[in-house]
């Protein structure tokens, strides 16, 4: 009887160092009975020792991929594989535990079909002490907390399942996109049945599948990583809708919102960092206040898309 394959799909860009715990804690991994994980790493062009690092590990799958970008890369290693689940990990993030895909199996099963799972994105414990870190990680991850309850979910970043058949189905993802390319997928893939009369796939948020995610410890960084992903984000941020600040077309009047933009958006991680630990929550608000600042001004003036050459800061 042929076992029942899940694949494990990593792009990478400089990153070895984050890139080999991964690694080492996938191939630790213990599956149900019935089932194995095929690992594929695909080196988006680095120019540092990263093809070292998946040289390393000879049950790993090593695909080269010189286009630029993470939805180019992803799909290359998609299309390598064969397995009915896929289990999407950045390079810069760790699973926990040695049973964390059997945990993402039992999952999937659970729920039938589904538009992804996901859980918690959690700081590792050896950057908790920095307080740049933990205004980094809040900054970017305090809606994806273990102290946001289990239910359904529109986006999860980071790591995901899905299953192949939904992803095949909407044609992977759009190599047009560099930034949120994966909240594009994962929404045409909840509305794919929609216009054939089906009804919509759901996402689930389960505490059961968190994975810690490396945060940046230097400032400079944090604050070239926040502009990097503030200025795709304008017209998510300022246009009509409940909850929305309404958009504004002439440049100079998008300067009225910077105050209350960027109070609305250091709520929610200034908070969730005061529930985690009060005392870091402290020592990091002043790194806290300017990486939200900095995405701020970046939403701003901010023109879309990055540029196909450019690669997000790590």
């Amino acid at each position: 009887m042929s076992q029942r394959i899940v694949n494990v799909v990593i792009p990478v860009r400089n990153q070895p160092e984050t890139l080999d715990l991964l690694l080492a804690s996938l191939m630790k991994q213990q599956l149900p009975k019935g089932w194995r994980h095929e690992v594929i790493v695909v080196d988006n062009a680095s120019t540092d020792h990263t093809p070292d690092i998946i040289a390393k590990y000879p049950d790993v799958k090593g695909l080269l991929e010189e286009r630029l970008g993470p939805s180019i890369a992803r799909n290359t290693g998609v299309a390598a594989g064969t397995g009915e689940l896929i289990v999407f990990i950045d390079s810069d993030a760790d699973v926990t535990g040695d049973d964390f895909l059997a945990r993402a199996i039992v999952a999937a099963e659970e729920k039938g079909e589904f538009a992804f799972l996901g859980g918690p994105i959690l700081l590792p414990p050896r950057q908790m002490s920095n307080p740049v870190a933990y205004a980094d990680h809040m900054a970017c991850w305090s809606a994806w907390s273990m102290l946001r309850p289990e239910g359904g979910s529109d986006f999860q970043p980071t790591a995901c399942v899905m299953q192949r058949k939904w992803f095949e189905k909407v044609g992977g993802f759009r190599t047009d996109i560099r930034v949120l390319e994966d909240w594009d997928l994962q929404t045409r893939i909840a509305e794919c049945r929609l216009e054939e009369g089906g009804e919509r796939l759901q996402g689930h948020y389960l505490h059961s599948l968190a994975v810690t995610h490396s945060a940046r410890s230097s400032l400079t960084r944090t604050i070239k990583h926040s502009w990097y992903w503030g200025l795709p984000s304008r017209e998510a941020w300022l246009k009509p809708g409940p909850g929305q600040f309404t958009y504004l077309e002439t440049p100079v009047l998008r300067w009225f919102y910077l105050p209350k933009l960027f109070l609305a958006r250091l709520k929610d991680p200034l908070r969730c960092g005061v529930r985690v630990s009060k005392p870091r929550a402290i020592l990091s608000f002043p790194f806290l206040a300017l990486t939200i600042l900095v995405w701020t001004i970046a939403v701003i003036v901010g023109k879309g898309q990055p540029e196909a050459d450019r690669f997000a800061p790590v």
